[in-house]
C-alpha cells in the first residue's frame, strides 16, 4: 500500500453521502470509494455539480501507483480513452468518455496521474504536489466525491493563474472593462474558495509548496480587494521558485505554445468550413468509425446526422459527409450545374404546354415533349459524372478520415442496387449500349458506387417511416414517391462486417436521437 493510499484509506460503507450525478458518474465514484483508491476533483470545485451532471470536465488527481487497478474500474464504469494528437496531448493527462444511457450526455473525464499546469495551449510545468494534495483531500458533502481541501485548491488557483500569465492576460486583468472569458472564471472561482477557507491556512499551505517567496506578496494579495493589481506582483514572485519544474526551455517553450494555439485556431476553421480528414481535437485508439444514416424524404436523416456531428464534436474529430445530389454540401464543380438546373428546371422540368394542333396538323405538345425529353437527357450526361468525380472525392476523404482514428457521419451513402434511383447511379442502362463511348462513360460513372460496396460502413442506421408521417413532413411529394422511396431504403444490403439497425422514426427527433446515440456508442 502506498503513503498516499494509507494516509487516505477509509471505508466505503462509513461514507457519509453516496456519489451524486449522472449514474455513469456515480458508478465511477461508487467503484473508487469501494477499491479505497486515492484522488480527489482538484480544480474548479465551485461548479462541481455541474461536472458530475455531465455539463463541464470532471479534473480527477489520482495515485498513479494504482495506475492498473484505475484502468479496470475505468472500463468497468463504461469509460473509454480517447487520444488527443501529439502537438496538443499533455504529459500525464489522459481524456477519458462516458456515455450516460439516460440522458445521452458525454462525460469527459480529464484523469491527472501528475499536476500538469502552465498556460494556455503549453501547460510548460509540472509541479510536484500530487501527494499532499491528495493526503488532504476531503469528502464533499454534498456530492459525496472527494475534492481537493479549499485552502489547497486555491493556492493551485493562484499558481495556475500566475504560471498562465502572458502580456494580453496582464492586460485583461487590469482592464476596467467587463470582465470575460477566462479571467471572470478566475475572478468568481477566488471569491467562492475565499468564502470557505481561512487565510493564515492559505499562507501556511503556501509556504508548505512554495517556501517564504510567497509568504509576503500572497499576503498582499489575500488583504487587497483589487486581486487584478497583486496578481501580477505574485506572479513575479513565485515564477522563480516554480522555473525548476519547467517541462520546456525557454525557447522551445514559446515556440510549442504558438504551434499549439494555431493548431486550436486551424481545428477551428477546419470544423467550420473545410471538414478536411485530419485530426486536430481527439481520436479513438481503437481506430475511426464510419456511421451511415440512410432513410426516405421526411425520416428526420439530415436532422439526425446534424445532431450526432454536434454531439460527438464537442469532445472528437468527426467529419460530416453528404452523398446525396440534392440541397446539401456538394463540391465546388458542381455548382455550376446546379445553378443551371434552377435556371431552366421551369423549361425542361414539369412545365407544360396547353395541346394546340396548328394548320398544318403538327402537334405542339407532342413536339415540345419530344425537344424537353432531349433537353433533359442531355443535362444528365454531365451531372451524372461530376456525381460520380464528387463521390470518389468523398469516399477518398471518409476512408482517410477513418483511417485516422476520426468518426465520420454519412448523410445517406452511395449504392448500387437500384441503379437511377436514391444515390444510385444514373447511366446504367448505357452499359448495354451499342455505342462505345456510352459504355465507357457508364462504367467509369459506375467505379465509386462499387467502391462503396466493396468498402462497407461499420454502423448503418436505416430510420423507417411511415409514408403517411413522411408525407406530412414533405407535403411536396406524393404519397407514392414517397412509399417507392422507403421501399428502396428497406431493400439496400450491406456487406458483412457492416452492422445495420432499424429505428423507427415516427417518434420525435429527441427520442430517435437518443437511440441513435446509444448505437453509435456501441460502435466507437
Amino acid at each position: 500500500m502506498s503513503d498516499v493510499e494509507a494516509q487516505t484509506q477509509t471505508s466505503y460503507s462509513t461514507l457519509p453521502t453516496p456519489p451524486k450525478g449522472l449514474p455513469i458518474v456515480q458508478n465511477l465514484f461508487t467503484r473508487l470509494h469501494k477499491a479505497d483508491l486515492a484522488y480527489c476533483h482538484w480544480k474548479s470545485n465551485e461548479h462541481l455539480g455541474a461536472a458530475v451532471e455531465g455539463l463541464t470536465d470532471l479534473d480527477v488527481l489520482v495515485d498513479q501507483r494504482r495506475a492498473s487497478d484505475l484502468q479496470r474500474i475505468l472500463a468497468e464504469s463504461g469509460f473509454r480513452r480517447f487520444a488527443a494528437p501529439p502537438l496538443r496531448a499533455y504529459p500525464a493527462v489522459e481524456d477519458y468518455l462516458g456515455f450516460d444511457d439516460g440522458t445521452g450526455h458525454l462525460v469527459h473525464l480529464h484523469l491527472h496521474y501528475q499536476l500538469t499546469l502552465g498556460q494556455r495551449h503549453l501547460k510548460g510545468y509540472r509541479v510536484p504536489w500530487e501527494h499532499q494534495v491528495l493526503a488532504r483531500r476531503i469528502l464533499d458533502p454534498q456530492y459525496g466525491i472527494y475534492v481537493a481541501d479549499p485552502a489547497t485548491e486555491l493556492v493551485l488557483l493562484l499558481v495556475r493563474a500566475a504560471l498562465k500569465q502572458r502580456i494580453r492576460d496582464r492586460l485583461r486583468l487590469r482592464s476596467k472593462r467587463r470582465l470575460k472569458g477566462a479571467v471572470a472564471d478566475f475572478h468568481r472561482e477566488f471569491a467562492w474558495l475565499r468564502e470557505r477557507v481561512d487565510d493564515n491556512a492559505v499562507c501556511e499551505t503556501a509556504h508548505g509548496f512554495l517556501g517564504s517567496i510567497a509568504d509576503e506578496p500572497l499576503r498582499r494579495l489575500l488583504d487587497d480587494q483589487a486581486i487584478s493589481n497583486r496578481l501580477t506582483d505574485f506572479s513575479a514572485a513565485v515564477r522563480p521558485a516554480l522555473r525548476r519544474y519547467r517541462t520546456y526551455g525557454p525557447l522551445a517553450a514559446p515556440l510549442r505554445a504558438w504551434l499549439r494555439e494555431l493548431q486550436w485556431a486551424a481545428d477551428a476553421v477546419n470544423r467550420r468550413y473545410l471538414h478536411r480528414p485530419v485530426p486536430l481535437r481527439r481520436i479513438s485508439p481503437r481506430g475511426g468509425t464510419v456511421i451511415v444514416l440512410l432513410g426516405s424524404d421526411g425520416s428526420g436523416k439530415s436532422s439526425l446526422a446534424k445532431t450526432l456531428v454536434s454531439w460527438l464534436g464537442v469532445k472528437l474529430d468527426v467529419m460530416p459527409i453528404y452523398f446525396g445530389s440534392g440541397d446539401g454540401p456538394s463540391s465546388f464543380y458542381r455548382l455550376p450545374l446546379r445553378l443551371a438546373h434552377r435556371l431552366l428546371s421551369p423549361v425542361i422540368g414539369n412545365g407544360k404546354k396547353s395541346r394546340s394542333v396548328d394548320d398544318n396538323g403538327l402537334d405542339h405538345q407532342r413536339l415540345w415533349m419530344r425537344v424537353r425529353s432531349s433537353l433533359r437527357a442531355a443535362a444528365l450526361i454531365p451531372w451524372a459524372l461530376t456525381l460520380s468525380l464528387e463521390k470518389r472525392g468523398k469516399l477518398r476523404r471518409m476512408t482517410r478520415a477513418r483511417n485516422r482514428g476520426m468518426i465520420v457521419v454519412c448523410d445517406r451513402f452511395a449504392q448500387a442496387d437500384i441503379p437511377g434511383f436514391n444515390d444510385g447511379p444514373l447511366l446504367a442502362h448505357w452499359r448495354r449500349s451499342r455505342w462505345r463511348i456510352c459504355r465507357a462513360l457508364a462504367v467509369w460513372e459506375a467505379k465509386p458506387y462499387a467502391d462503396a460496396k466493396l468498402d462497407p460502413p461499420d454502423l448503418v442506421i436505416k430510420l423507417n417511416v411511415t409514408p403517411e408521417v413522411a408525407l406530412g413532413r414533405r407535403p411536396e411529394m406524393s404519397l407514392e414517391e414517397i412509399r417507392r422511396r422507403v421501399q428502396a431504403v428497406q431493400s439496400f444490403r450491406f456487406q458483412e462486417p457492416a452492422r445495420v439497425v432499424e429505428i423507427g422514426t415516427d417518434v420525435p427527433l429527441d427520442e430517435v436521437a437518443l437511440a441513435a446515440k446509444r448505437l453509435v456508442w456501441d460502435e466507437i
